[in-house]
């Protein structure tokens, strides 16, 4: 079962997201804001972030650098996640080289789907 962690700092939405993951087959986890994100990505053993980018204070742009500092780049799989338009949103997931975006005003399904997306066929079977 994939391990999914989701950072945000909005409860409400990280309790939904995980409820929704959960009920399509993910093993989800939620980690309220930034702080101690990678503690939280060492004790799950993560196959996939979901990330916030509008954080107070650390920024997913810079969160993402740090999780690649500390982990090496690409051996975490990070999904950018925002209130953003989808447009902007798709082009700062590619400038920043992660595995995809999905704007949080989407259905839950299409949440579910992206998350697959970036997970390998082997991860989501």
């Amino acid at each position: 079962m994939p391990r999914i962690l989701i950072i945000d700092d909005d409860a409400v939405f990280g309790a939904s997201a995980v409820r929704t993951l959960e009920s399509a087959g993910f093993s989800a986890r939620f980690h309220r804001g930034p702080f101690g994100s990678l503690q939280a990505i060492r004790e799950t053993v993560c196959d996939l972030v979901l990330l916030d980018v509008n954080m107070p204070k650390l920024d997913g742009p810079l969160l993402v650098r740090m999780i690649r500092d500390a982990f090496g780049r690409g051996a975490v799989k990070v999904l950018l996640c925002s209130n953003m338009e989808p447009g902007p949103l798709e082009r700062l997931a590619k400038v920043m080289g992660v595995h995809g975006a999905v704007p949080k005003h989407l259905p839950e399904a299409h949440l579910v789907d992206q998350v697959r997306a970036a997970l390998p066929p082997r991860a989501t079977a």
